[in-house]
């Protein structure tokens, strides 16, 4: 049976927002006068599967996050705070969400098990942490501690393509570059050092049966291109694949190191946040290991879980010869002794996230000589390819 979203006037002269379902539009409308609603309008309501997926914009997401909680600690109870932020967002997808949720929490349902049912925009973390809120009677606060979360998180992926665009753009200028002059310039050379029966060198040679690949033969370079493609992207799809991927990103120089501390500070920033927000440590760390986003340092927090179930304090449970950044391990020490782990967590988040971007910024200093020097190798070694049988020519000429 079909469903609509509607928007009514009720016998208190209280506008609201209803989503029922019938037959077809007049049967809903009989159903609703029956009731004593008064009809202002009344549309299609998106599937459930498909409005289950809706997604908001990170910044219009913090901005609401803010306004429920400045709402909250203004004393509005949550049905009028959402059905106010409801009623002023802008037509989308942020007024479609609020307005499903203030319709669940109308009908006496907690804050959290309305949000779960956007399970992209409020993936499990985020839903608990906000249950922890409710459970608590400290939802602004723990609406304050999302958003900041979330703030941090989206700075670190900031900082980190930043830090891949100018790599990415030289190599694809590389890339195009050297398809040009194999695919167009090249053979127009090759024509007439062929017609003027001149000895060619080694790298002129080389140049043109490379040439000669990539004219005759591209279907077969995109098939292989395509089937690296494709590896890749089974490397992070398998488990075992994407362990060995991960723990030989690590060993590389450098960009082992800064792999480590954006990993730890992922780490350190979520479960700080479900601490924070009281959820349980086991918990915490469960979720912490899989927002990790790292397959070696997620499966030795897990085994580190394992052992603070059965008692042995977080900083000593991680594994001998563990991934993560030595010094770690006296930062949650510090924090477990004086029972100030929440503090702990923030302090490794903070500095793993300074180290970082100290990191990707050394690595991108470095990246851009040795990127330079690439290019300029390659259209040097062109070039030359080019003027040693010229040279050649001469030469013999200056000797008849």
């Amino acid at each position: 049976m079909p469903e609509f979203a509607i928007n009514v006037i009720d016998q208190g002269g209280q506008r609201r927002r209803l989503r029922e379902s019938a037959a077809d539009e007049p049967a809903l409308r009989e159903k609703l006068r029956a009731r004593g609603l008064w009809i202002v309008r009344v549309r299609a309501a998106a599937s459930p599967t498909r409005l289950a997926r809706l997604t908001v914009p990170l910044p219009e997401f913090l901005a609401f996050l803010h306004q429920l909680e400045l709402l909250l600690r203004a004393g509005v109870t949550a049905d009028a705070a959402l059905l106010q932020l409801a009623e002023d967002a802008p037509a989308g997808p942020l007024r479609t969400m609020l307005a499903r949720i203030h319709e669940e929490v109308a009908q006496g349902r907690p804050i959290h098990a309305a949000c779960r049912f956007f399970v992209r925009q409020f993936p499990p973390h985020l839903a608990a942490v906000i249950a922890a809120g409710e459970a608590s009677a400290r939802l602004p606060e723990s609406l304050h501690s999302l958003a900041i979360n979330l703030t941090g998180a989206a700075e670190l992926r900031r900082t980190a393509r930043r830090a891949l665009i100018y790599p990415g753009m030289v190599l694809t200028a590389t890339a195009t570059l050297l398809v040009f002059m194999l695919g167009g310039v090249v053979p127009q050379f090759a024509d007439i050092f062929v017609s003027l029966h001149v000895p060619l060198p080694m790298l002129t040679v080389a140049l043109i049966h490379a040439s000669d690949a990539v004219r005759l033969h591209w279907p077969a370079m995109l098939a292989v291109l395509a089937a690296l493609a494709a590896n890749l992207w089974l490397a992070s799809t398998w488990p075992r694949l994407r362990y060995w991927r991960d723990a030989l990103v690590l060993r590389l120089p450098l960009a082992g190191d800064t792999v480590r501390c954006l990993a730890t500070a992922r780490f350190a920033a979520h479960c700080r946040l479900l601490h924070e927000a009281g959820i349980p440590l086991l918990d915490a760390l469960a979720t912490g290991a899989e927002l990790t986003d790292h397959a070696v340092l997620s499966r030795q927090l897990l085994a580190a879980r394992e052992r603070v179930a059965v008692g042995r304090p977080l900083y000593a449970a991680l594994p001998k010869g563990h991934a993560f950044p030595g010094w770690i391990i006296p930062a949650l020490k510090a924090g477990e002794t004086t029972g100030q782990l929440g503090a702990a967590l923030r302090h490794i988040e903070e500095y793993a996230g300074s180290r970082a971007r100290e990191r990707l910024a050394t690595l991108l200093a470095l990246l851009e000589p040795a990127l330079l020097a690439v290019l300029t190798a390659v259209v040097g070694g062109i070039a030359l390819s080019f003027f040693l049988p010229i040279f050649s020519l001469l030469g013999g000429v200056n000797r008849h």
